[in-house]
């Protein structure tokens, strides 16, 4: 005969839903900076020397975007939600990129007539031979106004990760991570300035960053890995 308490606690089991699976996440989240995150201060400090006008934190956003070795991506997939919106108003082409010859340009200007910083970015132009750089994964794309961009990757666990966003500046962009169930494992509200998530995974899985724009204007971003 079967025990009533058995019998209870076998419904009560029955009733409750299974718990939910923890975010795949370490606790322990703290790393050193990765390429990633170099490329995203690079980018941010190069922003900050365009609108003051410095040339030292230009030549020092050069230097750190040009120590990072780029690569494409080879396991990354993306799809797209939304419909494209053929009439969309267009912005830049691109982000404008500190280690592009274009912000080579604009230091050489800025410097003047210092022969000190036209030194310093002599030597940013000259391309000389030097050791094994980091390497980070580049991918580049472009969202119409309300689509968002849909990726999909494998991280290691216990192997601390980077994902930036580096947008053209014509439109906010928001980025979020989730993993394989579907719990956000970092959510950035839309901004115009480069963003930067930095995650630790628990465990080997599939990871879906989503990018998205809110704004009425095309965007061409870049998405950087370590």
């Amino acid at each position: 005969m079967r025990s009533p308490v058995l019998t209870i606690a076998v419904l009560i089991a029955l009733a409750c839903p299974a718990p939910a699976e923890a975010p795949n996440l370490t606790s322990d989240q703290t790393s050193e900076t990765g390429s990633a995150a170099r490329l995203i201060l690079a980018q941010r400090s190069y922003e900050v020397a365009l609108s003051s006008g410095d040339p030292v934190i230009l030549i020092s956003a050069i230097s750190m975007a040009r120590k990072v070795t780029l690569r494409a991506p080879t396991a990354w997939t993306k799809t797209t939600d939304g419909d494209p919106a053929p009439g969309a108003p267009e912005g830049r082409i691109a982000a404008t990129d500190p280690a592009g010859p274009e912000a080579i340009a604009i230091a050489r200007g800025l410097a003047g007539d210092d022969p000190k910083l036209q030194d310093l970015v002599y030597d940013l132009d000259a391309q000389l031979p030097h050791g094994r750089w980091p390497t980070a994964v580049n991918a580049t794309a472009t969202l119409d106004p309300d689509q968002t961009d849909i990726w999909t990757l494998v991280l290691a666990g216990e192997v601390a990760a980077e994902i930036g966003l580096i947008g053209d500046g014509d439109t906010a962009l928001g980025l979020a991570i989730s993993d394989e169930s579907g719990a956000v494992v970092c959510a950035l509200p839309a901004a115009r300035a480069a963003a930067l998530c930095r995650i630790t995974p628990a465990r080997n899985g599939f990871f879906t960053v989503k990018v998205h724009n809110p704004g009425l204007v095309r965007n061409t971003y870049r998405l950087v890995g370590n």
